[in-house]
């Protein structure tokens, strides 16, 4: 069978012997008889668990300044198609441009560059409104309130300055926070270095911070309180296919997050028969695959599918190798320090280090499986530093873990490895 795997921009392809594949796991398709801009205005018209935005907005005493916390580079969140409409409305109740502030949601990745905020918000959208990023290392944090497991949560001034404050973003599976979308954009989104550290410290090694997991997931409910805490007045989430926008939910941040959590596992979740000797699991293409760090993701999602001792390949373009922010640094760095899990372990416990626990999985990862890494980084890089095989394309990759494993290894192909949640079919 020939598999066709995404890479940055375009695809690579794969060819897998009939007689070795245990199977594709993929989405499960959508019918959308809507446009896009219909479903996000149906979902404005329709919301849940708030008031629509014109009766929160009039019930303001003041509303003349407007912030909108939008996803970053590192996310295929389609900003440039939900805002129009939510700006649409804006205008309606008389707020112009110069009244609002668009927010891009950082964490501690890098800032946005202004070529990138051209195409995430549409170049009209970026030459006329002003927007900033995130700098989780800057000054400009307020404390709003400590959470019940202890965080001090510090959001950005701009934001709370805002007499109304606005969310938006997708909802997709997250490796440790269970899903992404809603009170995510706040807690890592716009917070402070510090707030952001201690969350992790916090909850990062609870056996529940899992993908697909909401209830019981402390990293989940640590950033909910954070996110109550700052205040949001109301938010607007998708969730996607690889064809675009099939559903939006709009409304307050939790109740819009769990619908949308909802439609993901409907669409995403895919099961196997049992385990696969070799899985290849590509990281979706741009911008999933823009850099190892957020790549990574795609090889998390896969190792309950991988029996022990076998073999994952990750197919990611990785254009920014290991990435440019401060986590990203740390996971170099850390690969480059420590020897092994345990060491990392015993350090992240002692103080969080973002960046240094995508180190801790990338360890945990190859403890249980041989790595293969299809990408633009160096191969020095690749096998000196982040101590994957070194392999040019798939297929290369492919046959390598076949002679590694043996001619009758059964293979398994995951082709939007970052977003879908794989799991082993109960008997």
């Amino acid at each position: 069978m020939r598999i066709k795997l995404p890479y940055g921009g375009k695809k690579l392809p794969l060819d897998v012997p009939d007689e070795n594949l245990l199977g594709v796991l993929k989405p499960k398709g959508v019918r959308v008889d809507k446009s896009p801009r219909k479903i996000i205005e149906d979902a404005l018209d329709n919301p849940v668990g708030t008031e629509k935005l014109a009766e929160i907005i009039a019930k303001k005493e003041k509303k003349h300044k407007v912030a909108i916390v939008v996803d970053d580079h590192t996310r295929p969140c389609p900003t440039a198609e939900m805002l129009p409409p939510l700006l649409d409305e804006l205008y309606d109740l008389g707020i112009g441009d110069d009244n609002i502030l668009i927010i891009f949601a950082t964490g501690s990745h890098r800032t946005t560059k202004k070529e990138e905020a051209e195409i995430l918000l549409g170049k009209g959208i970026a030459s006329r409104i002003e927007y900033i990023s995130n700098d989780c290392n800057g000054s400009d944090f307020v404390y709003v309130g400590t959470t019940s497991r202890g965080t001090r949560v510090e959001v950005k001034k701009p934001f709370l300055e805002a007499d109304v404050r606005i969310l938006t973003g997708d909802v997709e599976i997250h490796y440790f926070a269970g899903y992404g979308g809603g009170r995510k954009s706040i807690l890592p989104g716009i917070s402070s270095y510090s707030t952001i550290q201690d969350n992790y410290k916090r909850n990062f090694f609870h056996h529940n911070s899992r993908p697909g997991r909401l209830d019981g997931n402390p990293m989940y409910e640590n950033m909910t309180e954070a996110a109550r805490l700052a205040g949001i007045d109301f938010t607007i989430n998708v969730v996607q296919d690889e064809k675009g926008i099939v559903g939006a939910f709009a409304g307050d941040f939790d109740s819009v997050l769990r619908r949308g959590a909802a439609l993901v596992e409907k669409i995403y979740k895919a099961e196997t028969p049992k385990k696969a000797d070799i899985v290849v699991t590509a990281a979706n293409g741009a911008p999933h695959d823009i850099d190892l760090y957020q790549a990574y993701k795609a090889l998390h999602l896969s190792l309950g599918v991988v029996r022990d001792k076998g073999v994952v390949i990750l197919v990611a373009e990785c254009p920014e190798g290991a990435g440019n922010g401060v986590g990203h640094r740390n996971y170099a760095a850390w690969m480059r320090k420590y020897g092994s899990g345990d060491e990392m372990k015993t350090e992240l416990e002692k103080e969080f280090n973002i960046g240094g626990h995508k180190a801790y999985y990338n360890h945990l990862a190859r403890e249980k499986a041989t790595l293969f890494l299809v990408s633009e980084m160096p191969k020095a890089e690749v096998e000196g530093v982040f101590l994957f095989k070194y392999a040019e394309t798939p297929q290369e990759a492919l046959e390598k873990a076949i002679n590694l494993i043996g001619k009758d290894a059964k293979v398994l192909v995951i082709p939007e490895g970052s977003t879908t949640l794989t799991g082993v079919k109960e008997k």
